[in-house]
């Protein structure tokens, strides 16, 4: 990890153990790779390979023949810049925008425990029509979140600390 650089953490909760995973929603374009690797395909590639360290996964190359669309790998790579100067911990809208799209509907909720300025995950989630529920025990972030939300509605949870 690089000094002044801290992991950011998307947990998701469900009422039960089944939940909903919506794949399609995260498939990215295949690339260009894709034009010279698969013209040629060795013998191979035409059939399910074992994976050679044992982990019991293969591959078949012939199957992304007529892919346009794949699954992204399990690492994202996503810009570190923001456009949020008034917050102290930022991240880039595309990090929730993920999680969301893969674990949640349209008007499904999205809950932001330590909302800060609202420009990130309640923000993405009203941009890709989901409830959003940010909360933030800082008063100076909850006016931010408040002016960078729309239509925010307010609750007073407990007795402001003085």
């Amino acid at each position: 990890m690089l000094p002044g650089f801290c992991p950011e953490r998307c947990l998701q909760f469900n009422k039960s153990k089944k939940f909903n995973m919506y794949q399609n929603a995260v498939m990215v374009p295949i690339g260009e790779w894709a034009k010279t690797r698969l013209k040629k395909l060795s013998d191979t590639d035409k059939m399910r390979d074992t994976s050679k360290v044992g982990s019991g996964f293969g591959k078949n190359v012939s199957n992304w023949l007529d892919r346009k669309m794949a699954y992204p790998t399990n690492v994202l790579h996503l810009a570190t810049k923001t456009g949020n100067r008034q917050y102290s911990a930022v991240f880039p809208q595309t990090l929730p925008a993920w999680f969301i799209k893969f674990f949640t509907q349209e008007y499904d909720r999205v809950l932001d425990p330590f909302c800060g300025s609202g420009s990130t995950t309640c923000q993405v989630a009203q941009s890709l029509v989901r409830h959003s529920v940010g909360i933030e025990i800082k008063h100076e972030y909850d006016e931010l979140a408040n002016a960078n939300l729309n239509n925010p509605v307010n609750y007073q949870l407990f007795e402001k600390y003085r």
